[in-house]
Order: C-alpha cells, then sequence, then structure tokens
C-alpha cells in the first residue's frame, strides 16, 4: 500500500507540474484500478495543502566539504530563502553570514534557541536527515563550492587555473570595479586592491558599488562585492598609491602567476607599475582608461616572450592630454573646477572600454595555458584604441580621426628605444 501510495503522489506531482492536475485521477477506467479510498486521500491532501504551509518541499544547499567532515557539528552559516523554501549553507564559520542552522551527529544535543532554519542530523552510518526548526522535512543537495560556483565558464576558463592567479588593480573607480568584479566571476582567486579615494555621490552612476558603500575606501566596497561572488577569494586591500606601498610589500604578489592592471586616473602610476614592477619580476601587465567624456579609449599591455618596449618607450613621451583635459561645462559651474576630480561619461561606454581590456587581460592570465583559447592577444596590437562614438559634439576633433563608432584599432605600433635600461634585454 505504502509503494503505491507513492506512485500515486509522483503521478499527481506530474500532472500538476504539466498542468493536468485533477484530470485523469476519477476517471472510469482509473477506478477499477486504483484503490479510490486511497486516491481520494492523496487528492485531498493536495487540495488542502496546495498554496498553503502543509506542503513544502524545502532545499538546503549544502557544501560537500561540511557534509564530508564526519566528526564535525556545529552551526551552520548563510542565506535562508523561505519564500522560495531553500536553503544556502556558505562555508561554516563564516559569521559574516546569519546562522540558519545547526549539524550535528546523531545522539548530540542541539541548541533551543536556533532562528527558523535547518538542522542536519547525521546517523551512524554517514547518512543525513534534514529537517526545519518546525520540523518540516528539508532534501539536502550537496554541492562544491568552486566547480558549482564557476561551472557556466567550464571549457572556457578553468577554474583550477584561474583560482591560483592574482589581479593587483591599480585604482577602483568606475574601470577597476568594473574589471574586479568581472575577474571575480572569471574565478581569479587572489586580488590586491590598491586605492585612496572614498566613494561619493557622483560615483554610483558608473560604479559597481551603490549607496550602501558611500562614505567607505572604494577598496574596501570592492573588496566585499568580490567576496559576495566568490567568498574564497583572498583579496588584500592597500589604501595608498601604487608608488607608496613599496616593492618589498608587493613581491610576495608578482611574478608569472599574477597580472598587474593600470586603471588609475594618471599615466605616471601605469609606467611606474610597468616599468619598474611588472617587466622586473616578469610580471604581465595591461593598463586602459578612457578619454575625454569617454568617447574613446585605450588599452596598452606588455608581458615576456613577445619582445615589447616598455611603457616608458611606447608612451612616456605623450603629453597627458587626455586626463587632464576639462571642460567644467561639461559637467558644473566653472567655480566648481578646482573641486570637483572627475572625468564625465557614461557606464555603458567606459564599460565598453573596459571589455576589451578584461579580454587582453584574461588572454595574458592564460598565456601559458595550453587548454585556452586566444580570443584577441593574437590580432590586436600592444596599443589599442576603442572608439564609443566619432561624433565630434560628444568628443571634440580628436573623435573625428575614427573611421565609425565602436572602432577598435589593430594597426598602432611601437618599438623600443635604443639604449633602454628597462626593456632592452627583454624578449
Amino acid at each position: 500500500m505504502g509503494e503505491n501510495l507513492e506512485k500515486q503522489k509522483e503521478e499527481l506531482r506530474r500532472q500538476l507540474s504539466m498542468g493536468e492536475f485533477g484530470n485523469e485521477v476519477f476517471s472510469s477506467s482509473e477506478k477499477d484500478k486504483i484503490d479510490e479510498k486511497v486516491d481520494k486521500e492523496i487528492v485531498d491532501e493536495f487540495i488542502n495543502g496546495f498554496g498553503s504551509y502543509k506542503v513544502t518541499d524545502f532545499l538546503a544547499h549544502v557544501p560537500s566539504s561540511i557534509l564530508e567532515k564526519t566528526e564535525y557539528s556545529g552551526y551552520l552559516y548563510g542565506i535562508s530563502r523561505i519564500e522560495t523554501e531553500s536553503f544556502y549553507v556558505l562555508n561554516s564559520g563564516q559569521e559574516k553570514y546569519p546562522i540558519i542552522g545547526f549539524i550535528a551527529n546523531k545522539n548530540e544535543n542541539i541548541p533551543d534557541n536556533l532562528p527558523f532554519g535547518i538542522i542536519i542530523i547525521r546517523e551512524e552510518d554517514n547518512r543525513f536527515i534534514c529537517h526545519t526548526t518546525k520540523s518540516d522535512p528539508v532534501n539536502i543537495k550537496p554541492y562544491d563550492e568552486q566547480v558549482n560556483l564557476f561551472s557556466r565558464n567550464s571549457g572556457l576558463l578553468e577554474t583550477s587555473w584561474m583560482f591560483d592567479k592574482c589581479s593587483i588593480i591599480i585604482g577602483c573607480g568606475s574601470v577597476g570595479s568594473y574589471i574586479a568584479m568581472a575577474l571575480a566571476r572569471s574565478g581569479v582567486g587572489r586580488f590586491i586592491l590598491c586605492d585612496t579615494d572614498i566613494l561619493e555621490i557622483h560615483n554610483i552612476c558608473r560604479h559597481q558599488c551603490g549607496i550602501d558603500d558611500l562614505g567607505r575606501y572604494k577598496v574596501d566596497a570592492v573588496r566585499d562585492k568580490i567576496l559576495n561572488i566568490n567568498p574564497k577569494a583572498n583579496v588584500t586591500v592597500f589604501r595608498k598609491m601604487i608608488q607608496h606601498i613599496g616593492l618589498d610589500t608587493l613581491a610576495p604578489f608578482l611574478g608569472s602567476n599574477s597580472i598587474i592592471i593600470g586603471t588609475g586616473d594618471n599615466r605616471e602610476s601605469s609606467e611606474f607599475a610597468c616599468d619598474y614592477l611588472a617587466i622586473p619580476t616578469n610580471t604581465s601587465f595591461v593598463a586602459t582608461c578612457c578619454w575625454t567624456r569617454a568617447f574613446a579609449g585605450e588599452v596598452i599591455y606588455w608581458t615576456l616572450g613577445k619582445n615589447l618596449p616598455c611603457y616608458h618607450c611606447a608612451l612616456g613621451d605623450l603629453e597627458d592630454v587626455e586626463r587632464t583635459e576639462r571642460d567644467p561645462n561639461y559637467w558644473g559651474s566653472r567655480h566648481l573646477s578646482d573641486s570637483l576630480k572627475f572625468e564625465p561619461g557614461i557606464a555603458v561606454d567606459i564599460d565598453f572600454v573596459s571589455i576589451i581590456a578584461l579580454k587582453v587581460i584574461l588572454d595574458l592570465i592564460n598565456k601559458d595555458n595550453t587548454n585556452y583559447t586566444p580570443r584577441v592577444i593574437n590580432y590586436l596590437r600592444q596599443y589599442t584604441w576603442i572608439c564609443n562614438t566619432n561624433d565630434i559634439n560628444i568628443g571634440g576633433m580628436r573623435a573625428g580621426m575614427f573611421s565609425y563608432p565602436l572602432q577598435v584599432t589593430n594597426n598602432l605600433n611601437f618599438r623600443k628605444k635604443d639604449g633602454c635600461k628597462i626593456c632592452g634585454d627583454k624578449s
């Protein structure tokens, strides 16, 4: 009788999912085959409980690593979603998440003051019985945190490879925060964030952080956003300019497993990072920025093995006009020009430039990975211009040098200067 009851329940669930609920249960042919009394009890159960608290299908997503610790018992931290009848355990012991339950071996005492959540009991044969604190049964769905977290990258980016890489991001403004979020979602496991600024109200329209982070150092706010994507990421923050941190402090983070990413608002920081940090330590380097009103932007990179000139040989003689050019009529009255420090530009234009930089970054992170197919590094040159619009009403006369909107160049070349002490002997 019990087996027959379960089969009928499964059939009713199937009918419900197909929009057929109750259509076939009491047909004349079925009456001859099924115990009518049992059948009616099942239907009554569904009708009385459907949409109410009586019928539940709670699911607890629990990391396999926790379930495999046969001697472990203690509080579980994570997120409860009662409205969708689900619980997400996120690394037991991470107190930044609220307590959502408890796991114990059979016959262990369980705290009686738990909030509404889950209780997982490990039986002697290592089976698990799970229920809510209100005694509703809960199904357990084990998951591997890293594999599941980046499963949508499968076949494109290798989780184990990416998690071992370190991104040193100089500047956590609109460009730096966008790149940090994208790299976190790509599976990069270690981050160094450098910035001295705090998040202001005018940053929000194009920054990855929002009103909840107003007044915080940008490095702190971006760190929390990274950890919200990947709680296992290792993030170190420096509320300093990169030039003031010191090589001894940065040395452990540099080398072939790392990449330095310059997103600051001046060329000096990028030149320092490339020529005095990246090249001497064989660390790959990318710098990107947007020009006036983000009508266009640029990406430049250096990496070992391509016989590329250093930043000074490439751009050291270029005046920094696109970083310092300001017309206060674009973004405020002239009497505010000394106090306003930002360059106007909408997020979608800034992000388009940043996306090209990100494709270069991912190619460089994976340049020694034989299982990776490069996206752009074999097509783009060391120095790339990215155009959002060639309308001179937005970008001024310089915008007119582009042939069409969304143009991405691949014809700009540099060469090493004779006798350069930085890149002269680097192949």
